[in-house]
């Protein structure tokens, strides 16, 4: 048995199994029951640990394998005295350490199963003593007896007392016959209960009554008896062996070989005939040492003395080269004897074993019976509480439908709930208003098409509306059916109209000009308006909305309420042509619907890129094609902007490339007029692509343009250019009489506000003639207003963007465009597990859709920031999103709704991922527990992280921050990785911008840094409104509208944990309310830790650490992840941190290396409770987070920490099922959080 061989007492192992295996454990279970269990004292060596100092510690400490050893003091001796007080002192000091934590685990395990243990605990103990063995003697002794009083009465002629014997002699025998079948009865006790009946006499004597009770003596003296009468026959047999079979030595000869050999110093051995009757046995003595003398003499007889000094030879070599294969160099009887011997050997050894296991066997036998008794009363429990199962708590199924989607959720409409709607928008087609902007409507290319719109999709289902940039179908189109839907008759079931787009900023700005469009004065969402929208946190929506512009993901939760999408009719899914994650999706799930539901109609509005693909897609479904407005866009390339311009390229200009900068050593082998040979080290330059021959199309420009056309650095964004191109509108006879906005294309918000920067200090824009507006999503949507607004007459608006104004928005007075041919895209990195937000060129679609924004009022001017040449090398198309971001949350999203295996499902889309990506994905599910294991089907926790908005791991972040009570400043956190860091860089300060956030640093933690940022920007508005504020963000270097959103979207991740069922406990009030004035405390600090190691365990690495023999020297933080080593970010606060530990990272990114953003340092507790897989090794002293987390610990506190991780599993498992479970007087909580608080208390 494995826990014998560790030297456990059986006493020990029987109690550890009885504790374990009737509850589920195995014998991993029962290790660690037993080195949990057993004082130092009495576990076997190995598993024991000697305290160094015999005084309470208030923690244990835990240290790794790697950097340092335990080391154990020298054992002093003791006396007796000092013994007998060793015994009593640990348990006195065990009950101020650890153990006290151990025996409250005990006693909790033990209250679980108190109502179990008390209903079953009179048969167990009866099943625990009962044995089938004595049972049975005890039946057969009454089954004689009945038999004789059967023959008494018999004789007596009493009928009736004859038939209760005979009645008494079945009852006796059935119950034996059920005995035989028990796993541990002894057959023998059966054939000696027959013989001792045929030895019975059937008339009992006077003394007849005592044979009940010497049974056994009687029949053990027998036996005796008769192995004294009975002789057992001698075993006598034939050795002979003739010449032919075999040539090699005899035994004896061989024996005496062997002693000169292997005992030189011993004398031959002797060989003693011992004559028995007629036969022959041979008494061997062989003389090992002084001390030790091999004595041997078979007891098999033969019939000469030769043959008996060949077997006794043969028996003294067996017994001293035992377990070699000597006996085959022997001759062929005397070999069979040899093997004879030796499975007689083997036969004993089992015997003995099995005679020595006996107990242990009936042990685990009686431990089978309870374990099957134990299955069958759980099955019956069962089974009777489903029959009288009472309506159960509130789940979270139920609180998860909870949310609101009221803005999704109009009832459906029959001709006569109509009526209503249909007067309002007759009432409002009457105005002023409406009319006027009707004509303006009527100008747009798509109104040409309204009547074919309309009629395309009364015949079809689905309709792929192609329109080019401009044409006014996103506007247009649901105006359209919004209009034929309350105007006409053929619409008598719904009206419930569901535009999607891709990004906030479009839903709200279309929405705002649908309402002008009809003539709603309240704007979207206000009373008597038949147009809103809803956004994440933001709903403008009213019981009059029939159409509604909504984010792609807002329509996507809806669906995980209401599969079908019961109560809307139509469905249109605008610049469906950007191929984001969320449109793929929708596409896939809105294919299925329409399988299911004849009503519903789907529109795809698309640019008029590849709008046959998704028409193949949805069976090969019409196309409408909407052409744009007529007016012509002449477009620029670099090499004619640097021509018109007459901008120069400097030699020291930043965007100038390096061409000599980079040298190559090269060998140089000169062989001389005599033949010698000279090694010449040389330095020339590295040949770049950018220092090869200029394209002969260029020789048209002049040698200035020639020249910066071949050193401007292609992969930099020349703003000094743009600058000049700026100015160069203004005084160029061509451009300076053209009234119009100038639209900027730029990849990101940095490059924007750089430029914004770069506008706001040049003298030459100083003037009034320019308006500088910012267009981000970042930014707020009263600031992203000013971009829509037309401005005065003589001055010039320039707005800067990313691809947001590509096809989302349009900006109607645009005339020039600026085309940085540049965008950022998310990439993940499959091998190596990282996404990149890479800067990269975009596609020749894109490049059309940027030109096209320039011909919206009058002929426009597009400006191409790289040369024709380079235009022509892009990609038509860019790659779909789906291919290149990890695929987390939407497996989860497939999965919430039920849609089958995430690899089923996203095989039908229309760009399938590779099914490795795929299952990465459903793996990173199941390690932090939001998805079953063998099936695709969501865990309670995976419930209502799919009802967050956010990344898996902030969701699970979220919900433990709102069990353990510190909800507000997790949603920040959380807040905070979903937006954008409040943190800011300004041109040529970056040296302050760092110093300012040092001060802030807080626990070595990027996360807690901001939150503390957070805290402070709170109290400047308190104490001293918006001027204090605005200081206390000039100082620190944050910026102010980050900080609004980020309380905004934090606001909304409570909102949202809460409507899940997860309200605020007691413990949460502390972190609410007015926070702003308190600090974190070292106890919050180490919860906040905790909670985010919970939610970012799975990114999680090891700080490599080498001190310095400078301490003077700054190196940047080196990390071992699971994929290989990284280095924290330069914008990190633990950029030079120098220690050991664990580093929690938010992400990893490739850019010139591998770098760790957003980090913090956490101890080991909170990667021991809310890591990976727990598995103790006993005998090593290590306990091991998924197979590559070491720490070294006594054994009895790393199995506490593994049954602490099975207690806290336990409560979330219940609390998740069942959100609205308090947990305020939890004890295992109120531990765990206690444990995780004074972890580093001394």
């Amino acid at each position: 048995m494995a826990l014998q061989a560790f030297s456990f007492k059986t006493k020990d192992i029987e109690d550890a199994m009885t504790n374990t295996l009737l509850h589920g454990g195995d014998l991993h279970s029962a290790l660690d029951w037993l080195c949990l269990n057993l004082s130092d004292d009495a576990l076997p060596e190995g598993f024991s640990q000697e305290f160094e100092e015999q005084q309470p510690k208030s923690r244990p400490k835990f240290q790794s394998p790697q950097i340092q050893a335990t080391i154990s003091p020298p054992v002093q001796p003791k006396t007796r005295k000092q013994e007998e007080d060793s015994k009593i002192k640990p348990k006195k000091e065990e009950k101020n350490m650890e153990v006290n934590m151990k025996e409250w685990i005990l006693r909790y395990a033990e209250q679980q199963n108190e109502e179990e243990k008390s209903e079953n605990s009179k048969s167990l103990e009866e099943e625990e003593k009962f044995d089938p063995n004595e049972r049975y003697l005890h039946l057969s002794a009454k089954l004689l007896d009945a038999k004789e009083q059967a023959a008494t009465f018999k004789l007596e002629k009493n009928k009736q007392g004859q038939k209760d014997a005979q009645e008494k002699i079945r009852k006796f025998q059935r119950e034996m016959e059920t005995l035989e079948d028990h796993p541990v009865f002894n057959p023998a006790i059966k054939i000696l209960h027959q013989q001792n009946e045929k030895k019975k006499p059937l008339l009992a004597t006077e003394g007849g009554s005592a044979l009940n009770f010497n049974l056994f003596e009687k029949s053990a003296a027998a036996t005796e008896e008769g192995k004294d009468k009975k002789k057992e026959p001698h075993d006598v047999r034939n050795f002979d062996y003739t010449a032919r079979s075999w040539t090699g030595k005899s035994p004896k000869q061989f024996l005496i070989d062997w002693v000169r050999k292997n005992l030189p110093k011993s004398p031959n051995p002797s060989f003693e005939k011992v004559p028995v009757g007629r036969y022959w046995k041979c008494r061997v003595r062989v003389i090992k040492s002084e001390d030790d003398v091999l004595v041997a003499c078979p007891t098999i007889l033969t019939e000469d003395s030769m043959q008996a000094q060949h077997l006794g030879a043969t028996l003294a070599l067996y017994r001293l080269v035992k377990g070699q294969s000597v006996h085959q160099l022997l001759p062929p009887t005397y070999r069979d004897v040899w093997l004879e011997w030796s499975d007689a050997e083997k036969k004993k050894e089992e015997l003995s074993k099995m005679e020595s296991n006996k107990p242990r066997d009936l042990f685990i036998a009686r431990l089978l019976n309870k374990l099957k008794l134990q299955q069958q009363q759980q099955q019956q429990h069962s089974n009777s509480k489903r029959e009288n199962s009472e309506d159960p708590e509130e789940s979270w199924e139920n609180l998860v439908s909870d949310e609101d989607f009221s803005a999704l959720s109009v009832e459906s409409a029959n001709a006569e709930d109509l009526e209503p709607v249909r007067n309002l928008f007759r009432k409002l087609q009457s105005t002023p208003k409406y009319q006027r902007l009707l004509k303006e409507r009527q100008q747009l290319p798509v109104f040409k098409h309204r009547n074919s719109i309309v009629e395309t999709l009364k015949r079809h289902r689905v309709v792929v509306v192609a329109g080019e940039t401009g044409s006014g179908k996103s506007t247009q189109v649901p105006h359209f059916l919004l209009e034929d839907l309350l105007l006409n008759e053929w619409a008598t079931s719904k009206c419930n109209i569901v535009c999607t787009q891709p990004r906030r900023i479009s839903a709200v700005s279309l929405a705002t000009r649908v309402c002008e469009e009809l003539g709603c004065e309240n704007g979207p969402g206000g009373r008597n308006s038949l147009c809103g929208y809803q956004i994440r946190m933001e709903s403008r929506a009213s019981e009059s909305t029939r159409l509604l512009y909504c984010t792609t993901g807002v329509l996507l939760r809806k669906l995980q309420e209401d599969g079908l999408l019961s109560n809307v009719s139509h469905v249109i899914v605008d610049e469906v042509h950007e191929r984001s994650v969320q449109s793929d999706f929708l596409l896939i799930i809105l294919k299925e619907i329409l399988q299911k539901r004849s009503d519903l109609h789907l529109i795809l509005m698309s640019a008029t890129v590849d709008s046959e693909k998704f028409s193949t897609y949805f069976t090969h479904c019409p196309i409408l094609r909407i052409s744009g407005r007529s007016y012509p866009v002449e477009v620029f390339h670099l090499e004619d902007i640097i021509e018109e311009t007459g901008f120069v390229l400097e030699k020291d200009s930043e965007y100038c490339q390096k061409f000599l900068e980079e040298e190559e050593e090269i060998t140089i082998n000169v062989t001389s007029k005599s033949g010698g040979i000279k090694k010449y080290q040389e330095y020339v330059p590295v040949q770049t692509g950018a220092s090869a021959d200029l394209n002969p199309f260029y020789q048209k420009y002049s040698s200035r343009t020639q020249h910066a056309i071949l050193y401007m650095n292609p992969h930099k964004i020349n703003l000094d250019l743009i600058l000049e191109l700026l100015v160069y509108l203004d005084r160029s006879p061509q451009f300076k009489n053209i009234e119009g906005a100038v639209l900027i294309f730029l990849p990101g918000l940095a490059h924007i506000q750089q430029l914004y920067d770069l506008l706001s200090t040049d003298r030459r824009f100083y003037s009034q003639r320019y308006k500088v507006i910012a267009l981000h999503s970042i930014l707020s949507t009263q600031d992203q207003a000013a971009a829509f607004t037309l401005p005065p007459p003589g001055v010039r608006k320039i707005v800067l963007a990313t691809n947001i104004a590509e096809t989302g928005i349009t900006i109607p007075d645009v005339v020039f465009v600026i085309d940085t041919g540049r965008t950022k895209e998310n990439k993940f990195h499959e091998s190596s597990q990282m996404s990149s937000l890479v800067e990269t060129f975009v596609s020749k679609a894109s490049a059309l859709q940027r030109q096209g924004r320039a011909g919206r009022v009058r002929d426009g001017f597009c400006f191409r920031m790289y040369t024709r040449e380079r235009f022509e090398g892009f990609m038509d198309y860019s790659v779909p999103e789906i291919l290149r971001v990890p695929l987390e949350e939407l497996c989860l999203h497939i999965m919430k709704c039920s849609l089958g295996s995430p690899e089923d499902f996203l095989s039908k889309a229309l760009d399938p991922p590779q099914l490795q990506v795929i299952s990465n994905a459903v793996n990173l599910l199941r390690r932090i527990g939001a998805c079953e294991l063998n099936e695709p089907k969501l865990t309670p926790l995976g419930q209502h992280l799919a009802a967050l908005p956010v990344n898996v791991k902030i969701g699970k972040m979220l919900i433990f921050g709102a069990i353990f009570g510190c909800l507000e400043p997790v949603a920040t956190l959380a807040a905070v990785m979903t937006e954008k860091s409040p943190f800011t860089t300004p041109i040529g300060r970056k040296d302050e911008a760092d110093l300012a956030k040092s001060a802030l640093a807080m626990a070595d933690s990027d996360h807690l840094t901001i939150y503390n940022a957070c805290l402070g920007w709170k109290k400047a508005r308190q104490e001293g409104g918006y001027r204090s504020e605005m200081a206390y963000c000039r100082r620190n270097f944050l910026n102010r509208t980050s900080l609004l959103t980020l309380e905004d979207v934090k606001q909304e991740l409570i909102k949202l944990v809460k409507a899940a069922g997860f309200s605020s406990s007691t413990t949460s009030n502390s972190w609410e309310g007015n926070r702003a004035s308190q600090t974190l405390s070292f106890k919050e600090i180490a919860l906040l830790k905790a909670v985010l190691a919970a939610g970012l365990y799975d990114n999680l690495g090891k700080i490599i650490y080498t001190k310095s023999v400078d301490v003077t020297e700054k190196l940047a933080c080196m990390v071992e992840t699971a994929q290989g080593k990284a280095q924290v970010h330069p914008s990190s606060v633990n950029r030079e941190l120098q220690t050991y530990g664990w580093l929690l990272y938010q992400e990893k990114v490739r850019y010139a290396r591998v770098y760790l953003r957003e980090t913090t340092l956490i101890t080991p507790f909170p990667v021991l409770l809310f890591g990976g897989d727990i598995e103790v090794q006993h005998r090593e002293r290590l306990l091991s987070v998924d197979g590559w987390i070491y720490f070294q610990a006594p054994v009895k506190i790393a199995v506490i920490f593994k049954q602490l991780r099975v207690l806290i599993d336990s409560v979330l498992r219940k609390k998740l099922e069942n959100p609205k479970m308090s947990l305020e007087n939890d004890k295992i909580l109120q531990i765990i959080t206690e444990l995780i608080k004074t972890e580093n208390n001394n």
